[in-house]
Formats: structure tokens, C-alpha cells, sequence
């Protein structure tokens, strides 16, 4: 769930994307040239500035093709950011699921709310460990194409369930490591099957929250999250309509991707198994 995001070009001035949108303890970073980053590599430092206008120096450690993209488009970035010694430099990512401390090139930029802005003259970085990149590395990129359907809308749904932000907001309903159950329709993920661990079915997805609201991830209550946006929610949970996945597009054609939360034991909060993890 967590999110750091930043870009480089060499000796460029940058400014540091809303930390609330991904949660803290990342920040963002984004350039105001999106063919740099075809020129960045290790070595490369960069001067940037957080929104507080606070000068900070990032450098870029390492590039590598991540092993689990099979069409070789997509770049594993080690940044480090400059301590405030000016002599020690510091992982900028938090570790991802895999232990690696990453992130990943994107144009466009993110506002506070968690809404997408796809842009020619601005590059995010975004880390492994956060929702901009996990969505990536799910198979949602958002400079492709699937079966002639743009995937941006579909990244940009991926990122509001990766964070359970139901009312589209930027507030995240959810926990660091949780696991999830994900699918879509294009069949770019598929529901997986987890014997010994039963699913409930969470939300459809668009790209402004939960399209239907079924059961919210961490709380067993729809009312709890309706709460917090009733006008957004309304007639648009198992409070108004039970629906099943297969029926919600009928109903709320704007739903993309749709995920499923998995039964909590009382001694335990993820079952053992691989599914996709926050």
C-alpha cells in the first residue's frame, strides 16, 4: 500500500508529489521531461524538492529488468536518498513483499485524492512497495493496450483497490501485507482458486473507488465505510443490492476489476498461501 514516487533527469529541478497519497513514509518525486528517463542510470543524482520546499538528493543506484515482466518494458530502479549529514545516503523505497527496495518509472503524476494525471512532461517513480507500481507488476500498465482496451483506467481502478480506497477519496481502508484475490474480465488476472481458504467477495472497482461494495476488507460492517462518503456509496452496496461479481457490470458497467478478501482466522491475518499481497 505504501507509495514513493519520484523521477530523475540529470540536474533537473523537481518537486515532491503529496506523501498523503500513497500513505507516508514514501514521497514522490516527478520531472518535467518524460524522455529522461530513457538517460537516467546508476550514478545519476538528482536534486528535488518535497512540497514543503525542502532541497533533498536522490541518487540512482542500480538498474534492472524485473524478473517477473514478461514483455520486458518495465525497469527496477534502486534510489537512495542523502541523510540529512549530507554524507550518508539511505534506501528511499521501503522494502516491497520480496524484500527489494525498488521502484518503477511512470509518466504522469498523482494527485492528493489518489486520482491519476497522465501527463507528456512529468515521471514518477514509483517504489515496488507502493500502489502505483504493484499495480504495474500485476499486468496493469497504463501505457498499454490489451485486446485493443486501454489499460490506464484499469491501473488507476488497480491502484484504488490496492489501497481499498472505496469512496475514491485517497483514504486507504486497508493494512500493510494483507492479502487479496484479484480478476478482471480482459483476463489479464485471473480468480484464483485457494482450497482450505475460503473468499469473500470485497468490490468492484473503477477508477473513482468502489464501483459495488460488497465487504470491506478490514471490518465485517458496510455501514462503517458508508460513513465516510454516503452520497458516493449510495445504492452502490450489499446494503441496497446483493450482487455476485458476475452480476455487477450489469448494473455498474463502469467496474474494471474485482477482488475478493479472504476469510480471517482468529490466529491468524493472511493464510499461507501466494495470492496478491498489499
Amino acid at each position: 500500500m505504501n507509495d514513493r514516487r519520484m523521477r530523475a533527469a540529470r540536474g533537473g529541478a523537481f518537486a515532491i508529489v503529496a506523501c498523503a497519497l500513497m500513505s507516508c513514509g514514501h514521497g514522490a518525486v516527478t520531472a518535467p521531461d518524460r524522455s529522461a528517463s530513457a538517460a537516467v542510470g546508476p550514478g545519476t543524482t538528482i536534486a528535488a524538492r518535497t512540497e514543503d520546499g525542502e532541497l533533498q538528493h536522490f541518487r540512482i543506484d542500480s538498474v534492472d529488468h524485473d524478473p517477473r515482466d514478461r514483455d520486458g518494458d518495465v525497469r527496477l530502479y534502486g534510489v537512495s536518498v542523502l541523510g540529512p549529514d549530507a554524507k550518508t545516503w539511505r534506501r528511499y523505497c521501503t522494502p516491497d513483499v520480496e524484500g527489494r527496495s525498488a521502484a518503477i518509472p511512470v509518466a504522469g503524476s498523482w494527485g492528493a485524492q489518489g486520482d491519476s494525471r497522465p501527463a507528456t512532461d512529468a515521471i514518477t517513480f514509483a517504489c515496488t512497495s507502493g500502489a502505483i507500481a504493484k499495480c504495474i507488476r500485476l499486468g496493469y500498465k497504463p501505457w498499454k493496450t490489451h485486446q485493443g482496451i486501454a489499460l490506464q483506467p484499469y491501473h488507476a481502478a488497480c491502484v484504488r483497490m490496492i489501497r481499498a480506497d472505496y469512496c475514491g477519496d485517497g483514504r486507504p481502508h486497508t493494512l500493510d501485507g494483507t492479502w487479496i484475490d484479484i480478476w478482471d474480465d480482459l483476463g489479464i488476472r485471473r480468480r484464483g482458486e485457494r482450497d482450505g481458504h475460503p473468499e469473500v467477495f470485497e468490490a468492484a472497482w473503477s477508477p473513482s473507488g468502489a464501483a459495488y461494495l460488497n465487504m470491506p476488507r478490514w471490518s465485517d460492517d458496510v455501514a462503517e465505510i458508508i460513513e465516510h462518503c454516503p452520497e458516493r456509496l449510495r445504492d452502490r452496496t450489499s446494503r441496497d443490492r446483493s450482487l455476485a461479481p458476475s452480476e455487477v457490470r450489469a448494473h455498474f458497467p463502469e467496474a474494471l476489476i474485482f477482488d475478493a478478501r479472504y476469510v480471517r482466522s482468529a490466529d491468524r491475518r493472511t493464510p499461507p498461501s501466494q495470492p496478491s499481497s498489499m
